[in-house]
Parts: structure tokens; sequence; C-alpha cells
């Protein structure tokens, strides 16, 4: 999800707020809030799981592009039916990318996903599809193919780097308690649930493939910590229905899985991570 306007000025005020949570941490939480070098950390570099997690991440958005392809047939033969089904299923892998997509490609995440007020992408044509119930929309559906199969190559050549996947994992996991869970991203398709529930699917990934082993070796709690807040989030987006959430305890657990991202960035010789695109 890419959000623009007032909606990523909320963030970042609300960043303030996260800041003066920090505050409250005992010293020794604090350690390292800036860029640290730790030479003698012996930490295992972190390449080899972020080429694990890369392979991953390659299958998540082929498995959108390939919905999209059934999207455009769908829509050539005009059955709106598929063309909906196909829709929902091109969300699955995109939104389990997208630790990934706003910090490593974001005039792309923007083309594919900008909201709420996306011109182009994937809810330009969920409000044809769910909310007007057109199918002519080929031009839009072309575009998004455009820009996911660049995406698709984007995410075999570019360089990841261990903290530009932790700083998308957390702000993935404060959007999914601030951002959509408030009616959601997919208001008009009625699957903002399932956006979230799979951006959990991500954020477990990548923090599982990438930071998990490394958290443990330096702090079991913090990692088990981790751990027991992304379980709970999974949880909590058992539900199929949005209006079934406590609301306000998904938010309590995004922001607090934030939090524990933080503490444990210094340990593995990383910054602590903003919620706010660099």
């Amino acid at each position: 999800m890419c959000m623009t306007g007032g909606h990523l000025r909320t963030r970042v005020r609300s960043t303030v707020a996260v800041g003066l949570l920090l505050a409250a941490l005992p010293c020794a939480a604090m350690v390292g809030l800036g860029p640290v070098a730790r030479a003698d950390t012996g930490l295992a570099p972190l390449d080899a799981p972020i080429e694990r997690y890369r392979s991953r991440l390659i299958e998540d958005v082929d498995r959108s592009v390939m919905s999209v392809q059934k999207l455009r047939a769908s829509v050539a033969n005009g059955d709106l039916a598929a063309a909906r089904q196909a829709w929902i299923e091109a969300r699955v892998g995109w939104e389990r990318s997208e630790v990934f997509t706003s910090g490593f490609a974001p005039e792309l995440d923007r083309d594919i996903d900008a909201w709420p007020n996306g011109a182009t992408g994937f809810h330009a044509i969920e409000a044809k599809l769910f909310g007007a119930d057109r199918i002519d929309i080929a031009s839009e559906v072309d575009a998004l193919l455009h820009s996911l199969s660049a995406m698709a190559t984007t995410t075999r050549k570019i360089t990841l780097t261990p903290q530009g996947l932790l700083d998308g994992l957390t702000r993935l996991a404060y959007e999914v308690g601030e951002s959509k869970v408030d009616g959601g991203e997919s208001r008009i398709s009625g699957t903002s649930i399932d956006d979230m529930r799979n951006n959990v699917d991500g954020i477990e990934l990548a923090y599982g493939t990438i930071f998990a082993a490394a958290i443990e070796s330096c702090d079991r709690n913090l990692h088990a910590t981790a751990q027991h807040q992304i379980d709970e989030l999974k949880t909590m987006l058992a539900q199929r229905d949005l209006r079934q959430i406590e609301q306000e305890r998904l938010r309590v657990v995004s922001e607090e899985l934030v939090l524990t991202l933080q503490t444990a960035a210094p340990e593995i010789a990383l910054a602590r991570p903003t919620l706010e695109l660099q």
C-alpha cells in the first residue's frame, strides 16, 4: 500500500507518539538508537537469509503477476465474476510483498497500489470492478500488469539491505494497526481483512527468514516477544469480518511490535527503524 497526502502526514505525526513511548523503556533498551558499528558482535552475516527471503519475495510478486494476467483474460472475455476473483487473488502476493515494495521501489509501488486516492493500479480497478460493476478496464489492467512486471524484475536485480528490509517490516507492522483497521484499504471489494492478514503473513516471512535467528542469538526474550506479537496479530486477523476484530487491541499489538523491532535493531547492528519513508 502506498499512502498519500494527509495519510502520510498522520503517520508521521504518529511517529512522534511512538517516540514518546520509547522514552519509557529501560535505559538498556535504548542503547544504539542511532546507527551502530559492532565489529565484536560475532553476528552471522544476513546475506544468505536475505537471499532466501528474495526467493520467496519473487514467488509472491510473480503470483500477483500471474493473477493479473488472469484478470486481463477475464476482462477480454467479459466475465465480471472471474475478473473480480482474479483481482482478489492478485492481492495476496502483493500484500505479502509490501515489506519490500514501498521502500525499495516507491514509484512502482505508487503506480500499483496508491491509496486512498489511487488513479491507477489496484484500487482504480477495484472501484470499477466492485463499485460500478464495470468490465471496461482493459487499459487499466494492462498498465497494472506492466508495473507489476517491472516490480518482478526489480525483485530479482535490486540490492536488498538488512536496514531497508527491517524498515519496511516495521512500517508495515505499524500500518496494519493504524492505517488499515478503520475500514481497511480495500473497502469497495470488502477484502480489507484479507489485505491485513496477508500483510502479517509477509511480516512473519520477513522476520522469520531474515532476522529471527540473529535477534534470538543476541536476546532470546526479545525474539520471543516479537514472535508472540506476530502470532497475536495472526490470531486476531483469523476472523472473517473486520467488524469482529477488537480494533484498539490490534492497534496496541501493532505498536508493541514496532517498539520491539526498534529495540532489537541495535542488537543486530542496525539503526532503529523509522516509520516514514526516507
